[in-house]
Order: C-alpha cells, then sequence, then structure tokens
C-alpha cells in the first residue's frame, strides 16, 4: 500500500478496512420523518477489485425504498479503531473517507461472488427475494485524515479504471496460487505480516490493492496483505506476486 495516506490506492484500504459503512440516503415515504430529509443506516459493504463498494441490502428496509426514488448515496468508511495502550476507548486513529455516489442494482455474478467472499455469512440470506446487490457507482471523495488533513478527489481518481481483466481472471488465480504456490504464500505472509506463516495460509481472494488469505488454524480467520502498487491484471498479479516471494526469501 502507498505510504501516502490520501493516495487512492490508501482510500480503498481504508475501504476494505471498515467492517461496516455508515450509509446516507434521502428520505421518501418514510414514516417518522418528511420527503427529502437525511437519513442514516449502517450496513455491511464488500469493496470490487476495483475500489467499487458493493451492498446487500433488504426492499423492507427504508434505505433500499430512499434508493428506488432516489438513488444519490453517501458511505461514509473509517477503519476499525487503534486503541492506545491497549485501553479501551481511546482512540487514536480518526482516518474517515466519505464516497458520494449513486447505488444501482446490480445482481452480476462477479457483484454477487465479490459480496460473499468478504461476508460469507451473508450467503444464509442472500437469496432471499426481497434482497439484492447494488453498486455504487462513485461521483467524488472526501478524505479527513486527522486534523488539518483532508483531501478531495473525484470518482474516477478513486476507482482504478481497467480492472475488468483482474476480475475476470479471479478465479483461476486463486485455483493456480492454492494448488501450486501455497509455500510461497506462506513466506510473502513471514516477511509481510506478523501473522505465524506455518498455519496453512491459502488465498481467499485478489483484488487490484491486496490479497485476503485463510489459514487452518491459530490465526484470524481472514488476514489481508497489501501490494505494493496496484494490479489491473493476471499478469501483473503473477509479477506482484513473483516481486514479493522473492523479497521474503532475501
Amino acid at each position: 500500500m502507498s505510504e501516502n495516506p490520501s493516495s487512492a490506492s490508501s482510500l480503498r484500504c481504508l475501504m476494505r478496512m471498515a467492517n461496516h459503512t455508515t450509509l446516507a440516503t434521502i428520505a421518501s415515504g418514510h414514516t417518522q420523518v418528511s420527503d427529502g430529509w437525511p437519513v442514516t443506516s449502517m450496513v455491511v459493504h464488500a469493496i470490487a477489485s476495483d475500489g467499487t463498494p458493493l451492498l446487500l441490502i433488504s426492499e423492507l428496509a427504508d434505505h433500499t425504498r430512499h434508493i428506488l426514488a432516489d438513488d444519490r448515496v453517501s458511505l461514509l468508511f473509517a477503519p476499525p479503531p487503534i486503541l492506545a495502550g491497549g485501553v479501551s476507548g481511546i482512540e487514536t486513529d480518526t482516518a474517515r473517507l466519505t464516497v458520494f455516489g449513486r447505488a444501482v442494482r446490480d445482481d452480476a455474478p462477479a457483484i454477487r461472488a465479490c459480496y460473499l467472499r468478504a461476508n460469507p455469512d451473508a450467503a444464509q440470506y442472500a437469496d432471499f427475494a426481497d434482497f439484492g446487490f447494488y453498486r455504487v457507482s462513485v461521483d467524488a471523495a472526501y478524505w479527513v485524515g486527522g486534523f488539518g488533513k483532508q483531501r478531495r478527489l473525484p470518482g474516477d481518481k478513486l476507482i482504478l479504471p481497467d480492472c475488468q481483466a483482474l476480475i475476470d481472471g479471479h478465479d483461476d488465480i486463486v485455483a493456480h496460487m492454492n494448488a501450486d504456490h501455497l509455500d510461497a504464500l506462506s513466506d510473502i505472509v513471514g516477511h509481510f505480516n506478523n501473522a505465524d506463516p506455518n498455519t496453512g495460509w491459502k488465498m481467499h481472494a485478489i483484488d487490484c490493492d491486496g490479497m485476503v488469505l485463510t489459514a487452518k488454524t491459530g490465526n484470524p480467520d481472514m488476514l489481508r496483505i497489501d501490494f505494493p502498487a496496484p494490479i489491473r491484471t493476471p499478469g501483473d498479479a503473477r509479477d506482484i506476486l513473483v516481486e514479493m516471494y522473492k523479497k521474503s526469501r532475501a
């Protein structure tokens, strides 16, 4: 990941780190406030390979009814708090990112697969008749990194273009790494993370900014390792993984 906390790659990683997002919609037919009132709710998201936010929401929810009337939304992302000295409630990381865009229903298989890879438990209700997948087409973003630290950027600077080849090749990359290169993944974990490298790491997912690994025992359910630079194609994925493996063995 870029060392610049306001770079596009760092902002995409901030979105991926967040375990939920605050969704703001415009009230329409709400039972408590008049039309046009701003309404917020908490939703669980996923981030597509190129950085596009994805949602799985129910038509029974107020926010979905609002979106069907007016698709303009805002999403507020913040990483899990870093606690000073392990003392509960003292947050030392105040970075947050607001994304402005339009929520569009999209049940494409690739979007469904991406969302369920990030949120496996959602498979229990993803096929309910009232649920649907939505992608947020990003118009703009606003980052605040603390007092006096901010950046505003258009959506086409946040979302990485030309990632379709990586999306299409996702499953083949994962299958290849897990069939032939588990030793390389273990070495990469040992070099780029402080997790135990000897617990059977396998690739779970890959995107333009990094990869998610899972292990059989003794580690978090999912471990994310960011890449030193964004990738767009399976060839880029091969090159960056080879580079990281070589560094881990040096």
